[in-house]
């Protein structure tokens, strides 16, 4: 279990919501509504008050913020509260995989990777547009998001026709890199630059003392997940998210 915490604790650092409220070791993220991970109750630590209080509570907040309310499941989470979610119609949304391997330094085959150590407004733009984000709030919160992170990052990019066509993020905190935000352009897919922009950034994280990597998946992201196996990965645990009604993830 100390493992789960460790990347737990590391991938909230690594997209670190707006503003956090600690609840008897439940940690309440907010960021506008704009992705599940910064917005959910993560049942981190040991609790000791009733569940069924502590999930009426998390719905009051929530709620009094225009949210909704979602709890992330991991093998953390006591049984019993996430079959009581389920019974007052919380579903179970995007089960994803957390992965990790061993950092070994690899060749890449593309020259114009570029690796940067700062999240830069050209960067920023590039990751909008391959990822198809062109709703202002949204954009404005991811890069708050951003901006709060408080670790190493390494940006990385390729470009082809002088145009950039992938690029990822990865996020250094003591020996471990996470890989986040990996998007390949459709048009250059099954070229292999997404294998490029993983094995660029975590040659560059070796730099920065890292010795190990993880990265989170969505379960039924067949083509994603033969990537990182390729690369290496393997499935540490897997977690989900409970939402009510029609719930979409952002």
């Amino acid at each position: 279990m100390n493992e789960i915490i460790l990347y737990e604790e590391l991938s909230m650092n690594a997209h670190p919501a707006i503003k956090t409220q600690v609840f008897d070791g439940w940690i309440l993220r907010f960021a506008n509504g704009y992705t599940n991970r910064a917005n959910s109750v993560n049942m981190i630590y040991p609790s000791n008050l009733n569940p069924l209080r502590k999930i009426k509570f998390c719905e009051e907040i929530y709620t009094s913020q225009g949210l909704a309310t979602v709890f992330k499941i991991t093998p953390l989470t006591v049984d019993v509260i996430d079959i009581s979610l389920e019974k007052k119609g919380y579903k179970k949304i995007t089960p994803t995989n957390l992965m990790i391997s061993p950092i070994t330094k690899c060749d890449t085959s593309k020259a114009q990777i570029i690796i940067t150590d700062t999240i830069d407004p050209k960067w920023q733009k590039d990751y909008f547009r391959l990822n198809g984000i062109s709703d202002k709030i949204k954009i404005e919160t991811d890069m708050i998001i951003q901006s709060n992170i408080q670790n190493k990052t390494l940006c990385a990019s390729i470009i082809e026709n002088e145009t950039v066509v992938a690029s990822g993020l990865c996020v250094v905190e003591r020996e471990y890199a996470g890989l986040f935000d990996i998007i390949v352009d459709s048009n250059y897919r099954g070229k292999g630059l997404g294998v490029d922009i993983c094995i660029s950034l975590l040659n560059s994280a070796i730099k920065e003392g890292a010795r190990y990597a993880y990265l989170q998946v969505v379960a039924d992201n067949t083509p994603a997940v033969a990537l990182y196996n390729k690369l290496g990965f393997t499935n540490c645990y897997q977690y989900w998210y409970r939402a009510k009604g029609n719930f979409r993830t952002l």
